[in-house]
């Protein structure tokens, strides 16, 4: 049930991948971009950690509903507005405060609800429904566009968040009661565990390499006239769908690390060559690949948070690691749509595949080296 509000509340959040054209249309330009899909993450950044507190003291399910229909009801006020700024700022702000509220409830109750031997492979399976809506989505979104219009589109995504509402509503959730439980902590008290620290510096960049991509793929591919503008979404779902479905278990059996490493560092090389691509073989090489990489890493880096954490805390660092992301993405996106702007995509993707591939390197050597230190 869980999974099933997630695939039209994620259809209804990741429709919005489309929005960076319509406001091309409007006049904007890259940095404009940047700064209206960053919005989201600036209102995650400051909702998600209250959501982390409020998940582990009342029922997630009231944080599921709530962001459910405050996403269709955002959704349904885009018809109304034609101005970049400040509507559209506004109106991003709240879409990411719809997403905290579901997001962070939901997986944190599929991670309740899984045993441990197999809570990266569970995680990996409700990620699937968000990774299905990152093609499907903006596919289906740029028909309804072009056979309709934008305000279609707006109320077609106001409904799909409506079905997930009505679905979460229906949810027999079996929460396990933690309030305020003497073993809660609060966010600073948490990050003083220097692993869960390097979980979620690694977390920071794979946000904002992951929403970088998403955030100026569409533009990208339309800017070197290679048809569908989505192929880069379509061929890292695909491949990523079926990563999660038939090899999924693989983190869980040889561990999370062992299969962050490679990964990792693939993910850093597909953006280089996503920046590299002048043609259609060039986009579904560098989709492929981003898509093998985040399937395995994504739902990994989010158990080893929950590993690090006790029973009283796993909101809170479910929460904490959702923040990194998302402040990984808005500040990226920022940067890179100023990168974008002032000399090119090509840039833009180049300098981010070698700061995030980098990055990771460093930072997974010494997550190896803290969790070889306990014993």
């Amino acid at each position: 049930m869980i999974t099933l509000s997630a695939f039209f509340f994620f259809y209804a959040y990741h429709a919005f991948l489309i929005l960076p054209v319509r406001v091309i249309s409007l006049g904007g330009t890259e940095f404009d971009i940047g700064i209206i899909m960053s919005m989201a993450g600036i209102s995650t950044l400051l909702v998600t950690p209250i959501c982390g507190f409020l998940g582990d003291i009342y029922k997630k399910k009231y944080l599921l509903i709530s962001g459910a229909l405050l996403l269709s009801f955002i959704n349904f006020l885009f018809i109304y507005f034609e101005s970049i700024y400040y509507s559209y700022l506004i109106l991003r702000f709240f879409q990411g405060c719809a997403f905290s509220f579901f997001f962070v409830s939901a997986g944190t109750l599929i991670a309740e609800n899984s045993l441990e031997e197999n809570r990266t492979q569970a995680l990996g399976f409700f990620g699937i429904f968000a990774i299905i809506n990152h093609a499907l989505a903006p596919t289906i979104s740029v028909e309804v566009v072009n056979l309709l219009s934008y305000n279609y589109f707006f109320i077609s995504t106001s409904i799909a968040s409506l079905i997930s509402f009505m679905v979460a509503m229906n949810i027999d959730s079996k929460e396990i009661k933690n309030i305020q439980s003497k073993n809660g902590k609060n966010f600073s008290q948490l990050l003083k565990n220097k692993k869960l620290k390097l979980v979620c510096l690694i977390m920071f960049l794979v946000g904002g390499s992951f929403l970088t991509c998403l955030n100026f793929a569409a533009v990208f591919v339309k800017s070197i006239n290679v048809v569908p503008i989505t192929l880069f979404f379509l061929s890292y779902t695909i491949i990523a769908l079926v990563m999660r479905i038939f090899f999924g278990w693989l983190p869980d059996k040889y561990g999370q690390v062992t299969f962050c490493k490679p990964a990792l560092i693939f993910y850093g090389l597909s953006i280089g060559i996503l920046g590299m691509s002048i043609n259609f073989l060039g986009v579904v090489s560098a989709g492929l690949l981003f898509g093998i990489s985040h399937a395995l890493v994504y739902p990994s880096i989010y158990t080893l948070a929950l590993r690090f954490t006790d029973l009283s805390n796993k909101s809170k660092a479910f929460s904490i690691c959702s923040v990194s992301f998302t402040s990984g993405g808005m500040i990226f996106s920022v940067f890179y749509g100023l990168v974008a702007e002032t000399f090119s995509f090509k840039v833009m993707f180049l300098s981010c595949s070698i700061i995030v591939t980098l990055g990771f390197y460093y930072l997974i050597k010494l997550l190896e080296k803290e969790i070889l230190n306990e014993y």
